[in-house]
């Protein structure tokens, strides 16, 4: 069976943020060395996607890394030092922004956002993406190179298997003296929860009014055809109305184009590689 592997690259700005951009590929088993998908990413994130990038914002790494069959990670990684920064001198974008790349799959079915952040602030304008510009037709030129690259290396994301998703309502539930909640389902759609004692990913939604802590994703035990329980202690108030639930199979989809790219908010976060710095001292009651 087909192993997806996340590859991950990191980013930096001069003035202090960070950001990833992740996309997946497809490998058989088993994987016996991530060099050459690192090598291939590192490729394609120096020469194509690194153009794309600002004056002020720089490449610091990237990763790939997968799931094996233990359900342990094994990963390789690059640190670059110093950060790579672009060729171009273009000034970049607000930090609080982004151009959405929406890219398809083969059925058109479905389809995968991907947020380049750190991008020349001349390609907005009117808080739109200008493509028209000798700017923005650079830059659409470097995007058009960038989105070829990851379709002719067979990169994708990993998008939801509705054949093999469950779906239904959560109809009710209870928590034990331990704190362990049994949810009671009605299953709408898809397959059944799975066998007795198999161990499973849900997310649940909507209970109470949308006002729950249980509205979250959980690692439950399937206990039965209509219920599962969670493996980790969880503080719930008393069921009062019902919610939704879906149990999500997840498998490897490839980019075969773009779809549009428009302007997006999707700010950037804290830089990565730092630890936080030590909380002030406070005096104990």
């Amino acid at each position: 069976m087909p192993v997806p592997i996340a590859c991950t690259a990191f980013f930096g700005s001069d003035e202090g943020y960070g950001w990833s951009e992740t996309h997946h590929i497809s490998a058989s088993t088993p994987v016996t060395d991530l060099l050459p998908f690192l090598t291939n990413f590192d490729a394609l994130m120096n020469n194509q996607r690194r153009p794309l990038l600002a004056r002020d914002c720089h490449l610091d790494g990237i990763r790939v890394a997968y799931r094996t069959g233990t359900g342990a990670i094994a990963s390789s990684a690059r640190r670059y030092q110093p950060s790579v920064y672009p060729t171009n001198t273009r000034k970049g974008s607000a930090p609080t922004i982004a151009a959405k790349l929406r890219m398809g799959e083969l059925s058109n079915q479905q389809f995968s956002d991907v947020y380049l952040r750190g991008f020349w602030d001349e390609i907005e304008e009117n808080e739109e993406l200008q493509f028209t510009n000798a700017a923005g037709a650079a830059w659409k030129l470097l995007l058009d190179s960038y989105v070829n690259a990851l379709v002719a290396n067979q990169y994708g994301w990993l998008g939801i298997l509705e054949v093999s998703t469950t779906r239904g309502r959560v109809t009710g539930y209870n928590v034990d003296i331990n704190g362990i909640v049994t949810f009671t389902v009605d299953v709408t759609s898809g397959p059944g929860l799975g066998a007795v004692g198999e161990l499973i990913s849900v997310r649940v939604a909507r209970l109470n009014g949308s006002n729950s802590t249980l509205n979250t994703t959980h690692i439950v035990e399937v206990t039965s055809a209509t219920t599962f329980r969670t493996v980790q202690q969880t503080a719930a108030l008393p069921f009062l109305s019902a919610g939704s639930y879906v149990a999500a199979e997840k498998d490897f989809l490839r980019y075969t184009g773009q779809q549009y790219t428009v302007l997006a908010k999707r700010s950037m976060g804290a830089p990565f590689g730092h630890t936080p710095g030590r909380r002030p001292a406070r005096a104990r009651r």
